[in-house]
């Protein structure tokens, strides 16, 4: 091994230049063979990432628990040229969570990548929140991850394989929320709950060779806002509805969910090698107050511009 000190900097640079993989066997060659397991994979984010990981070579499970959506999601896939396949799981059921790790290794042979997604939300006052919603909500939302990334993680030790482990909380977890409605205190503690378990996890499995990260993501446009929480509208009448149509300008939106896919993807791959607990915001700025006015006086086309005079 050379010693770095005998090196000049430039030479030091270019040595280790030398030694780096390209971004083709980074994002591309590494992954292929590799198996994922993504929940909640049939729509919305999970369909993304799973898309970007089979894009990869990689053969991805989707655990989800509708059968309609989640076979629809192999057909589109398979149609693609992508290997995908789908087991019923109901992350709320730690028996479920197992089964869907013992079916990746019997379909695939292993399980490389787990990208814990599936998760429920809606908008419901605190006032108002019973402890049969608080329950579901925390059930899928937090002890889905906890026992999804327990039985991946019992798998990926036993078998000495250097996985990773991508929890995805939200930007609900740094108290956003549309500034006109928040209405989801529940849903808070839950993905607030799934950073904490990020770190803790990351801290007792990086002995392993186990990255433990995770996304968290702001609005997206995807098949949950028109699905779930459908029935609290009516419960708190028209004011609600009309402010639920219009949410506060800025409150961003990401209108595809594969912009937060790619990043998710991205923290499947060697580029999270030397990551250990993070926690990935995504959300458009949510916490920012962005100028929208191109104010300067030195610079021509904005307000207002050089004083020439």
């Amino acid at each position: 091994m050379v010693d770095p000190k005998q090196l000049d900097p430039e030479a030091l640079a270019k040595m280790n230049i030398a030694k780096t993989p390209s971004n083709e066997e980074v994002f591309q060659t590494s992954m292929k063979g590799k198996t994922a397991i993504v929940t909640g994979g049939a729509t919305g984010l999970g369909y993304s990432v799973a898309n970007r990981l089979c894009e990869a070579g990689v053969k991805v499970v989707i655990a989800s628990r509708n059968e309609k959506r989640g076979k629809q999601a192999v057909a589109d896939f398979k149609e693609k040229g992508y290997e995908a396949v789908w087991v019923q799981t109901d992350v709320s059921v730690v028996a479920d969570c197992y089964a869907a790790v013992d079916f990746a290794v019997k379909t695939y042979g292993q399980v490389d990548i787990l990208v814990s997604n599936a998760a429920g939300w809606s908008s419901c006052s605190y006032l108002d929140v019973s402890e049969e919603l608080y329950d579901h909500i925390l059930d899928v939302d937090l002890k889905g991850s906890y026992f999804m990334g327990q039985a991946a993680a019992r798998h990926m030790v036993a078998n000495k394989i250097k996985g990773k482990i991508v929890f995805i909380s939200s930007a609900a977890h740094l108290g956003e929320g549309p500034s006109n409605l928040v209405m989801n205190t529940y849903y808070q503690a839950a993905k607030a709950g799934v950073t904490g378990l990020t770190r803790g996890a990351a801290e007792e499995l990086k002995q392993y060779g186990i990255c433990v990260n995770c996304v968290a993501p702001g609005g997206m446009l995807s098949a949950g806002i028109f699905s779930q929480g459908t029935e609290y509208p009516a419960k708190y009448g028209p004011a609600y509805q009309e402010a639920q149509k219009n949410p506060a300008p800025e409150t961003p939106l990401a209108m595809n969910p594969d912009e937060v896919g790619r990043v998710v993807f991205a923290m499947c791959t060697p580029m999270s090698d030397f990551m250990h607990g993070e926690i990935i915001n995504v959300n458009g700025g949510t916490m920012l107050k962005f100028q929208t006015s191109p104010l300067s006086y030195t610079v021509e086309g904005c307000i207002p511009g050089p004083n020439t005079k």
